[in-house]
């Protein structure tokens, strides 16, 4: 990147003594920059580029899918610092071929340990309601084991009130180590807006179109789950 007068943006450097310009901070991803430059340069053309190691990943998978000639292409290998790896939930911020920089371990993007499974969010939901709750069943969530997994607690919750959660954000207001719980939920409420052109708690006499299918059209052989009715009566 060029950093002319502190306003860094990519550039195509033609000369050496152009280098001095050069900075390779903040993050700026290249490899599809790259495959532009040299799509739009005759074949002859040989370009250098400075990479970090989720671009060099990239420039790999643009390679198998014949969208940059490697020949054409050199790559000058940069580690990321530890900051940037976590704040990328990277597990390799380093390339193969590393030039410049020194590689530092990675961080596994899996193990945000905030949950405390205080069940904050399920106690204070409107919705969560269900007798027994799925999140106290040791065949779904290990009990006693913190910090909760990810996908078998709260996707599990999410996708439980998918089509019930009404946008109150009392779970996200009740978790005391700040999880942004309605990224989730949100995203489903829309989901549902945009297939089914429905939304929860604005439609009294209207089911759920999710809950439909398990009603009036299961599958052959197929038992109405016991969480339909939360009241504990399938309907």
């Amino acid at each position: 990147m060029l950093d002319q007068v502190k306003q860094i943006h990519p550039h195509v450097f033609t000369s050496p003594a152009e280098l001095d310009a050069l900075v390779l901070e903040p993050k700026w991803l290249f490899a599809k920059m790259a495959r532009s430059v040299l799509r739009a340069k005759p074949a002859e053309f040989r370009l250098a580029v400075a990479v970090r190691g989720c671009d060099e990943r990239a420039v790999v998978e643009l390679v198998k899918r014949s969208q940059i000639d490697r020949e054409r292409l050199l790559t000058i290998g940069y580690a990321c610092g530890a900051e940037q790896a976590k704040a990328c939930l990277c597990s390799r911020p380093y390339p193969e071929k590393l030039e410049a920089g020194e590689a530092v371990a990675g961080v596994d993007p899996f193990a945000d340990g905030r949950c405390i499974k205080c069940y904050g969010c399920r106690n204070s939901c409107p919705i969560c309601v269900c007798v027994p709750c799925k999140l106290e069943d040791d065949v779904w969530v290990e009990r006693g084991v913190i910090p909760a997994e990810m996908v078998s607690f709260h996707l599990i919750r999410a996708f439980h009130l998918s089509d019930t959660c009404v946008a109150c954000g009392a779970c996200q207001e009740a978790c005391p180590v700040g999880i942004p719980l309605m990224t989730l939920q949100l995203s489903m409420r829309a989901a549902l807006k945009k297939d089914y052109n429905y939304e929860a708690g604005l439609d009294a006499d209207r089911r759920s179109p999710v809950l439909f299918d398990f009603i009036k059209e299961p599958r052959p052989g197929q038992n109405v789950p016991d969480w339909v009715d939360s009241t504990g009566k399938k309907p």
